[in-house]
């Protein structure tokens, strides 16, 4: 990519349609109703966190009252992500076809409907069969509402926008783990872990039908006045809004004849772009953060929280982490830039990890080898707060790990564990979390975005399965 290009993405985040509305002075009324539309959008975002955070203390009960062997406990986890996968192929045609907005409509109802499922569920079937309806939403939402966020908004206020959508992801997943804190006691809790989703979809739905359509769907409609009406609304500026449905215009032109093809074309350096896309969204998974938050409690059982209702209390601390480094993401996106995030997130992350490895060889030389997986229930069917089993998914064997508890760990070892997990999370939820869509959002031309979102989710999802499928073994 030429220095120039490189300058724009890094530095100031604007894409080619956005770039004259810079100078556009924005009224009061004008910016409650951006930040209105883009919270109502970020909702799905926190449906997003919930789903993917509920499950890591939920499978702790459905394990219990289905009795399931750890190969069946990673498929409850891995659906939602293959749910997730299968929805990103559809992507574009609902984003191109239907728009933004109504897309965002229809996931929430998807949402609620999986949540129903899950809730009901009376076998591991149903069961999975709605973690896959639930995952078909949320990647489905989450391109959505990055999209619909990034063109509603003008381009100093985009970074900041967006990343509230990776606010509400964060949100989600802290109270997802209070949720299941207060269930984790409850019999048949996890049917309430599931279904207290449902509120917040619903809500999002109703809320849905007084958002306006983005002025880049109408105008790739040719729907050029409700366009400049939605300009109006958003921007407050008559003569610069003409200018912008210009840009848009013209943006829509340039790229009219976009294929899938064209995303690997060297125009417009299109594969360089993609280069960029696709390899910060398979780096996403390759950091393992998703496994951290799709198996909360175990791994903090793992380093010394023993007992399900202590983990999952040290899984709320870890969600408070994640939303306080999010809330200082939103603050410095557009101050920093994104380059800068990126590269301090990652340094830190890799720090976090060094830290992991010294415990994880510690760890090893007292227990006098590694040990390959865990469980979180007991072949005989009941819960124990001071043992996890591992079980092999491709054997009746099974056997008892003792959780790493305070006579066993010296507590300093323990502590820098903890601290090295929660410092991980945090600069995720710093750099990777929120600048990936970020960018995603913004280096691709207008008539490309929706593909290109769709092909990067469709990578992000089908590493996501992978990594979480495998983690117990």
């Amino acid at each position: 990519m030429e220095d120039r290009q490189v300058l724009v993405l890094e530095e100031e985040g604007e894409d080619d349609t956005n770039a004259q509305s810079r100078a556009l002075p924005q009224t009061s009324s004008c910016i409650n109703i951006v930040y209105m539309s883009a919270m109502v959008a970020a909702v799905g975002g926190l449906l997003f966190g919930y789903d993917v955070g509920v499950i890591s203390g939920a499978k702790l009960q459905v394990a219990h009252d289905l009795d399931l062997t750890c190969g069946q406990e990673e498929l409850v986890v891995g659906l939602m992500p293959l749910g997730a996968l299968f929805s990103s192929l559809v992507a574009d045609p609902c984003l191109s076809g239907l728009g933004r907005k109504a897309t965002m409509q229809l996931t929430a109802l998807v949402f609620t409907v999986g949540a129903l499922i899950m809730a009901l569920a009376s076998s591991l079937t149903t069961l999975l069969i709605g973690r896959f309806v639930v995952g078909f939403a949320v990647s489905l939402s989450a391109m959505a509402e990055c999209i619909y966020i990034a063109e509603i908004a003008s381009p100093e206020q985009r970074g900041s926008l967006v990343t509230l959508n990776e606010l509400g992801i964060t949100i989600g997943f802290l109270l997802a783990y209070i949720v299941n804190y207060i269930f984790m006691e409850v019999d048949h809790g996890w049917r309430y872990m599931f279904g207290m989703s449902i509120f917040l979809s619903i809500l999002q739905l109703l809320a849905l039908f007084l958002l306006p359509r983005t002025p880049h769907f109408l105008v790739m409609k040719n729907k050029e006045t409700e366009a400049a009406s939605v300009l109006r609304l958003v921007r407050g500026e008559e003569v610069n809004v003409r200018q912008e449905v210009a840009d848009i215009r013209a943006s829509c032109l340039e790229v009219k004849d976009t294929s899938c093809a064209g995303l690997f074309a060297s125009e417009q350096n299109m594969r360089g772009r993609l280069g960029i896309a696709l390899g910060l969204v398979i780096l996403q998974q390759l950091t393992g953060q998703p496994n951290i938050l799709y198996y909360a409690t175990d791994v903090f059982q793992a380093v010394g929280f023993c007992g399900e209702s202590l983990s999952s209390l040290a899984a709320v601390g870890l969600g408070l982490v994640k939303v306080f480094a999010t809330i200082i993401s939103l603050c410095l996106v557009d101050k920093l830039g994104r380059r800068t995030l990126l590269l301090a997130g990652v340094t830190t992350m890799a720090i976090s990890l060094l830290c992991l490895t010294i415990f994880a060889a510690f760890h090893s030389h007292l227990s006098g080898g590694p040990e390959t997986q865990t469980c979180s229930h007991l072949s005989d069917g009941s819960h124990s707060h001071s043992n996890i089993l591992a079980t092999s998914p491709f054997s009746n064997t099974s056997s008892s790990i003792h959780c790493q508890d305070e006579n066993s760990l010296p507590p300093s070892i323990r502590y820098l564990a903890f601290f090295s997990i929660v410092t991980f999370v945090a600069a995720y939820s710093l750099s990777f979390g929120p600048i990936t869509w970020i960018i995603l959002s913004e280096i691709f031309p207008l008539g490309a975005k929706g593909r290109a979102m769709s092909l990067g989710q469709a990578v992000n999802w089908t590493s996501n399965v992978f990594v979480s499928v495998t983690f117990l073994d």
